[in-house]
């Protein structure tokens, strides 16, 4: 499936289903989560107990695999959608990296336009600026 595709929760717990017989991971997979599905394929879903903790987690991941879709097929302001990604990460923030990546495939949005549109909103006071524990720069909602 194409990266902008939007993902289903119910899709997403039937491929859960398949842990029950032995083939655990396949929901990461679906979800934009590689790394984790083939975590849980080796390891048979953490010993089953990662398996069990998707039946919670799965709303969020699959909301978390939307978010670039959601963006994207709403046309939203360039303005919107940094706001609606420093919502979404809450306190975490976004890095620009972090919005590069979840704004690519948009026509004319390099890295220098994002920048000076976040300059924009830190100074409309709709953005905060601070740092994470790695000591990356990174961008909130006030």
């Amino acid at each position: 499936m194409a990266l902008t595709q939007p993902r289903h929760l119910g899709v997403a717990y039937l491929l859960w289903a398949l842990g029950l017989v032995g083939v655990c991971g396949i929901q990461r997979f679906y979800s934009r989560r590689p790394i984790s599905g083939t975590l849980y394929l080796f390891t048979f879903g953490l010993c089953f107990i990662g398996q069990l903790v998707d039946l919670w987690l799965l709303p969020d991941v699959v909301e978390q695999a939307n978010a670039v879709h959601l963006l994207r097929s709403r046309g939203a302001s360039l303005e919107r959608q940094l706001l609606e990604l420093a919502r979404r990460n809450g306190t975490a923030g976004f890095t620009l990296n972090d919005a590069l990546l979840a704004l690519e495939g948009q026509p004319g949005v390099g890295s220098e336009q994002l920048r000076s549109e976040i300059e924009r909103l830190l100074h409309g006071h709709l953005l905060d600026v601070g740092n994470d524990e790695r000591g990356r720069v990174i961008y909130r909602e006030p």
